[in-house]
């Protein structure tokens, strides 16, 4: 299991999870299976998944700070 207080600070997560309609649990629960990703920048979301109109079955967020956190529909 991946240590994300590292990366991800609990306001963070809070607002998110608001924007995804989960749970903190749920939040943590899709980021220790892998299911919900975590960049530090739109630019490395960019590298993986491109620049696109749509990213079909793809839900993402982005942060004030910069992060976005992706996760599927």
């Amino acid at each position: 299991m991946k240590n994300f207080s590292e990366i991800i600070h609990i306001g963070e997560l809070i607002a998110v999870s608001k924007v995804f309609q989960l749970n903190t649990y749920q939040m943590v629960t899709l980021l220790e299976n892998g299911l919900m990703e975590v960049f530090e920048t739109k630019e490395a979301f960019f590298e993986q998944y491109g620049k696109k109109e749509t990213y079909g079955e793809l839900d993402w967020c982005e942060l004030n700070n910069g992060k976005v956190f992706t996760k599927p529909k």
